[in-house]
């Protein structure tokens, strides 16, 4: 009788998902590197490392925008956006970037951006259009991309959804 309870309970152990987690980079809190040929009014760019050590959350400024993107240290050639899909002629992001974590390693991104319309002088944001959350897969995870209203019922879940339905896959 114990054994019969003994073996699924074992088959359990060795097929549950691997865990998945956040971690939460307080975007207020990164340095600015010190740039030594900073062209007269150009703004240093914004740098913060991700955890686990391979991904940089790097944040500049345009005319009128702010831009994020997130790069790989140990490869030049991937970088994301952090930009929704839909029309955004002037972004403003959330002071926190939340990492999803598959055993204690990046696979996602999930941010909180602000999209407006470009104000009458054309200097700066307008009327707001949308507030999102945006999903972005990293390295090897590229396929994990989305935007969630954040007027969504359970925004943040459906987000960390799309975020963790691709490592589950793997």
């Amino acid at each position: 009788m114990h054994t019969a309870l003994i073996l699924p309970a074992l088959f359990l152990l060795h097929t549950a998902p691997p865990e998945l987690s956040s971690e939460y980079t307080d975007v207020e809190k990164c340095p600015r590197q010190a740039e030594e040929d900073e062209s007269e009014g150009g703004d240093i760019p914004l740098q913060c490392e991700g955890p686990g050590g391979d991904y940089v959350l790097t944040e500049f400024y345009s005319a009128y925008d702010i831009q994020r993107q997130i790069s790989s240290k140990s490869d030049s050639r991937f970088t994301i956006e952090l930009r929704p899909k839909g029309q955004c002629p002037v972004l403003r992001f959330g002071s926190k970037l939340e990492w999803r974590m598959k055993e204690g390693k990046p696979f996602a991104v999930i941010q909180r951006v602000t999209c407006f319309a470009l104000n009458k002088e054309e200097s700066g944001p307008g009327k707001k259009l949308g507030e999102y959350l945006v999903v972005r897969g990293l390295k090897g995870f590229e396929s994990i991309l989305g935007d969630v209203s954040t007027k969504t019922k359970d925004a943040n879940t459906k987000a960390r959804a799309i975020a963790d339905a691709a490592p589950s896959k793997r």
